[in-house]
């Protein structure tokens, strides 16, 4: 296969792996509310993801020059600014993305050039570092302009669901002290937890607009906190990947003479 047919199959996939990708993103910061952060979580959304993650890593490295590094992050781009806008922020985001798109092409080169064997799972490895590290960048960048952190930014008091939490701390420290029938002590709580509630909020009610960089930050965090669970996923699906791209001649390992250094005192 000719490497111009061998770069259209490559992008292609990245094409339509990043649309499945960034369409679930759309879906769970769309669906979740200030009120209820449930979500269908998709199994095949990972899949999906693990597998870009490999298909990327080992495009980079194979590829080799910088300018087919600038068209995938270009693609990937692209797509996630067709769903998601084109503001500054996520013109931002997709200029982080081709910067972490270079690195990890520089660190998968780097990979196969300084080694004797291909090693097809420390290419992956390398790679998939900056790549995990730009999706999530924007993954944050969304989450920073979701419904859900615009609607905590302009409300007017907590969620419903931190108020049955302050009732719950309540009813379990004074519960028990309340020596009088059900209905009275349950009216006793209830008018604790109201006021209570309300200085909660009116407290917090003007570091409310500080809610979308926190929640981005925060995601951002918890996200990275993952990196390594992905990343092994994505080396073990990338060696298999590998493995089929040698199999059907997509890539050729040959054996070279190479003229190695030497320091001598």
């Amino acid at each position: 296969m000719k490497f111009k047919y061998k770069l259209i199959l490559c992008s292609v996939l990245i094409a339509l792996l990043s649309w499945q990708f960034f369409r679930y993103v759309d879906y769970v910061l769309n669906v979740i509310t200030p009120e209820s952060f449930a979500f269908d979580f998709e199994t095949i959304a990972v899949v999906n993801f693990v597998v870009l993650v490999s298909i990327i890593s080992l495009a980079l490295a194979m590829f080799r020059e910088k300018k087919w590094a600038l068209v995938t992050a270009g693609i990937v781009g692209l797509i996630f600014i067709a769903l998601f806008g084109a503001n500054y922020i996520n013109l931002i985001g997709v200029g982080v993305v081709a910067l972490l798109f270079l690195y990890a092409r520089f660190a998968g080169v780097e990979e196969i050039d300084q080694r004797t064997k291909v090693n097809s799972r420390m290419i992956v490895r390398r790679g998939a570092i900056g790549v995990v590290l730009a999706f999530f960048v924007l993954i944050s960048f969304v989450a920073y302009q979701s419904p859900v952190a615009t609607g905590i930014a302009n409300a007017e008091r907590l969620p419903t669901a931190s108020q049955q939490l302050l009732r719950s701390v309540v009813n379990g420290v004074i519960g028990g002290q309340i020596e009088t029938d059900e209905q009275e002590r349950e009216s006793i709580i209830s008018e604790v937890v109201g006021r209570t509630f309300q200085q909660i909020n009116n407290a917090l009610k003007p570091y409310f607009k500080y809610t979308p960089p926190l929640l981005a930050f925060g995601l951002f965090l918890i996200l990275w906190g993952l990196s390594w669970f992905f990343i092994q996923l994505s080396v073990f699906v990338g060696m298999g990947i590998f493995w089929v791209l040698k199999r059907t001649g997509f890539v050729k390992i040959e054996e070279t003479e190479v003229k190695a250094e030497r320091l001598i005192i």
